[in-house]
């Protein structure tokens, strides 16, 4: 008998239905929900995320692709993967993670359709500097980084012209002069492997 339910609970683990079940879970915390914030990531497609006007994308292009609950890029210099939707004051969370000790990719905000100013780097070495945009404040913080293949949080607010910029839990530092009002988030193809999970946002009004 104990070998029947053995035998039951692997295949019950081993089924697509349950793997499936496993993966997906990215809910919001019970405080998240308190506090409005949606998330972005369903941990099992690309909803809410596009390549370029088809959102969510029936097909991924090769250096993209879900798998066990996180959104894996392999490298590569595009596409860059873009939310479908613009935000203008929001606060954006999410956690990721380098696959190899030069891991490179970045984070965009208030960009435009074509996801590729505003960059808030996610390079080894240089996280936290701001790129391809006027912002007075942003800088480098690799200090407050995990090592490759361990998981970082970060947490952006952007309202008005101001962006607040936390890594880890820690202020990394805040900025003023973003002149874009509004616009798309976008993550970075770099030529290197990272994962992304627990994409979530709160838009601000």
């Amino acid at each position: 008998m104990r070998s029947y339910w053995l035998g039951l609970a692997v295949i019950v683990f081993c089924s697509p239905l349950f793997s499936a079940t496993l993966f997906a879970a990215d809910e919001l915390s019970d405080q998240e929900k308190k506090d409005g914030y949606v998330s972005l990531f369903n941990g099992q497609d690309l909803t809410n995320w596009r390549f370029d006007e088809e959102s969510p994308p029936t097909k991924l292009p090769e250096n993209w692709k879900v798998e066990e609950g996180v959104i894996k890029v392999t490298g590569g210099g595009s596409p860059h993967l873009a939310s479908a939707k613009e935000y203008v004051d929001f606060e954006f969370r999410f956690e990721w993670r380098g696959m190899k000790p030069k891991y490179n990719s970045g984070l965009f905000i208030r960009s435009g359709k074509k996801v590729g100013a505003h960059q808030i780097n996610l390079a080894s070495g240089g996280e936290g500097n701001f790129l391809n945009g006027k912002l007075t404040g942003g800088k480098p913080v690799p200090m407050l980084q995990k090592p490759a293949g361990e998981w970082n949080e970060w947490q952006v607010r952007c309202v008005g012209d101001k962006v607040t910029f936390h890594c880890n839990g820690q202020l990394a530092w805040e900025g003023t002069g973003l002149a874009a009002k509004s616009g798309y988030l976008g993550l970075q193809a770099e030529g290197a492997p990272l994962e992304f999970r627990k994409l979530r946002i709160l838009e601000i009004k």
